[in-house]
């Protein structure tokens, strides 16, 4: 360790060189070796403020206009995809097709990120912002998007199976989906498009989907109680053995009258 505070001081003095003349790989390594060295020194504090200028770094490169690989990007500057993005901006960011499987992106800002195809199986989006995102055709299986704001977002032909989208804002989001056991309790879907989504046995409860699409969805074994859907297009949607306890169902269109029955005798609320 005793030639450490000499060899920081090399590394500090290279970072404002590559700093002065634009040398991002300079940067780069700089960053890298002091982070390094007060992690050696066992400075927990020092260690953080260049791991967030790596972080910086990392959201400069992937939003500009010459954004490489997500993950290449993530190990040049010597961080973890997996571990290192949690709460860190990246709005605009083209992450298709990019591994996230399990990833830790808490409280991130993805708004409007190309992550079209990626894989983010069991990652942690919970609060993240992915308002406007594209997200189609992105495997999201098992994945915690507890009170994210997908507001806006493209989550067309998506896997949502197994998600937890507790308290999620995904008004006016296109939700023509795979969503089979997801859990939207008190999630916000007013004007939602789910044409056709597979929502077999999910968990609707408390949910707002006021003026929602669900023409030809299967809401086969879905738990709607407490939710609201006034307003909402149910044409041709399948309702067999779904739970409407006190669902607020005013003025939704597409429903027979024996269907309308059907759910008024199992606990459903609508107009006379």
């Amino acid at each position: 360790l005793g030639n450490l505070p000499e060899a920081i001081a090399c590394f500090e003095q290279h970072l404002g060189l590559a700093q002065r003349i634009g040398d991002r790989q300079g940067r780069i390594n700089a960053l890298l070796n002091l982070r390094n060295a007060y992690l050696a020194l066992d400075d927990a504090t020092k260690a953080s403020e260049y791991h967030q200028q790596q972080l910086a770094l990392a959201q400069e490169i992937l939003t500009s206009s010459t954004a490489d690989n997500f993950t290449k990007v993530a190990t040049m500057l010597g961080l973890n995809p997996i571990e290192d993005f949690a709460g860190v901006n990246l709005s605009g960011a083209n992450l298709s097709n990019t591994n996230l499987k399990a990833a830790n992106l808490q409280g991130a800002t993805l708004s409007c990120c190309n992550l079209s195809y990626a894989n983010l199986n069991s990652a942690n989006l919970a609060h993240a912002i992915l308002n406007n995102a594209d997200l189609k055709l992105a495997d999201l299986s098992r994945a915690n998007l507890s009170s994210a704001c997908l507001a806006d977002a493209n989550l067309s032909n998506a896997n949502l199976r197994d998600a937890n989208l507790q308290g999620a804002d995904l008004q006016n989001a296109d939700l023509r989906c795979l969503m089979p056991r997801a859990n939207f309790t008190e999630a916000i879907l007013t004007n939602a498009n789910l044409c056709s989504a597979y929502l077999q046995s999910a968990n609707l409860r408390g949910a707002n989907l006021t003026d929602a699409l669900l023409q030809q969805a299967d809401l086969n074994g879905a738990d709607l109680s407490h939710a609201d859907l006034s307003n909402a297009d149910l044409t041709r949607v399948e309702l067999n053995d779904v739970k409407v306890e006190n669902t607020q169902m005013h003025n939704v269109k597409g429903l027979s009258t024996e269907m309308k029955r059907y759910l008024l005798e199992r606990g459903a609320i609508a107009d006379d």
